[in-house]
């Protein structure tokens, strides 16, 4: 049950990251934060959950840099940048 719980949190950042309608990114930032909070606040500090938790900081930093484009794009306008390339290079890491 708690693999399920990972795979959906993880499902959600992914989905973030791969968005690029600015209203659906809005909906899907929070949801993810959401899930997020939630799975960690069920996860108890143990060796056990060490890989997990440890994708938690880096997922929420990736959400971080989601929101400030956002707040970029709508301040200057679009930009002409490839918003899947964050995306791209968290999956090949293997932190979310």
């Amino acid at each position: 049950m708690s693999d399920l719980k990972f795979v959906s949190w993880k499902e959600i950042l992914l989905k973030t990251l791969d968005e690029t309608d600015p209203e659906k990114l809005a909906r899907l930032l929070p949801e993810a934060e959401l899930a997020m909070f939630k799975r960690r606040q069920e996860l108890p500090d143990s060796a056990q959950n060490s890989e997990e938790l440890s994708a938690m900081p880096i997922a929420s930093e990736a959400l971080r840099v989601v929101k400030r484009r956002i707040i970029k794009r709508e301040a200057l306008g679009p930009s002409t940048g490839n918003n899947a390339r964050f995306a791209n290079f968290v999956r090949r890491s293997g932190t979310a």
